[in-house]
């Protein structure tokens, strides 16, 4: 695959139009066309931009890698899974129960907070 295959493939699996990367990146909507036809070269300035854009590594664009995973948003840290567990099972409790659980996340933060100073 080259250069300008990979651009657009990248940008196109993050589910980018090019104005919407243009506006992320800062580069000029013309400069990105001619980039993905392969009218025009862009700089590693201009890679590097372009790769944190869409959370991908420069090094797609020059290696022989020809698969590119953008990462899930369904991949969540474990403890992000737990805090949304714990969401999910307040939303069936009564209202002076949530407000207790609540109350006891407070004081478990300060204790922590403390701990840290």
């Amino acid at each position: 695959m080259s250069l300008p295959e990979r651009l657009r493939n990248a940008r196109e699996l993050k589910g980018y139009t090019r104005q919407k990367l243009a506006e992320e990146t800062g580069i000029a909507l013309s400069s990105l066309y001619f980039y993905e036809k392969g009218e025009r070269i862009p700089s590693a300035d201009v890679i590097q931009k372009i790769s944190k854009a869409l959370n991908v590594s420069t090094a797609y664009f020059f290696e022989e890698i020809d698969t590119l995973e953008i990462p899930k948003p369904n991949k969540l840290p474990d403890f992000v899974k737990e805090q949304i567990t714990k969401i999910d099972e307040l939303k069936s409790l009564k209202l002076s129960e949530k407000l207790e659980i609540i109350g006891n996340e407070l004081i478990d933060i300060s204790k922590k907070i403390k701990d840290f100073e």
